[in-house]
């Protein structure tokens, strides 16, 4: 093989596997509108994130999403996974449990509360607005979180452009 062969099938390559890159690496922006009301909400997304280790039956295929939402007026952010979280170590109220947990902002470790309402498939950050603070100022987040029989189970979000996405959000939310 000469030179000129091996730099196109280099090329080729190149050019394959960035078709392979998934389109779902990217933060998703969209509304919704209750038909029988009219009120819209804006909503961005992370990519899917699966645990940094795998989970044992009947576990071994939740992912999770980062979602941040608005009706216009206030904004809200929380987790969802693809079936609802078994967690343990939880603080049981009426109807929802508290989950204290650790979070990860890039470096800076700290401690959060998330809210489960009972069978929910989303965790709600207690503190939305910081969250959305310091998603937009992160590039990565690592959840922890003490997951049934599994024991610490750890989730990590790419929030490379969350910024650009949450103004995206804010913008579709803005118009009439």
């Amino acid at each position: 093989m000469n030179y000129k062969t091996v730099g196109i099938m280099v090329c080729l390559s190149i050019f394959v596997l960035s078709l392979s890159i998934p389109a779902s690496a990217e933060w998703k922006t969209g509304v919704s509108k209750d038909e029988m009301t009219g009120e819209k909400t804006c909503f961005t997304r992370s990519p899917g994130a699966q645990p940094t280790k795998p989970m044992g039956f009947p576990y071994g295929d939740i992912m999770a999403w980062l979602w941040i939402a608005s009706d216009g007026q206030k904004e809200w952010v929380y987790i969802e996974f693809t079936d609802s979280p078994n967690l343990v170590d939880t603080e049981l109220k009426d109807g929802y449990n508290l989950i204290n947990t650790r979070i990860k902002w890039d470096d800076n470790l700290e401690n959060t509360t998330l809210i489960q309402k009972w069978g929910a498939n989303g965790l709600h950050f207690s503190d939305g607005s910081q969250a959305i603070s310091k998603i937009a100022q992160s590039g990565t987040v690592l959840l922890e979180l003490d997951w049934f029989s599994e024991g610490r189970i750890y989730f990590k979000f790419s929030l490379t452009g969350s910024t650009a996405a949450i103004n995206e959000m804010r913008s579709n939310c803005s118009k009439e």
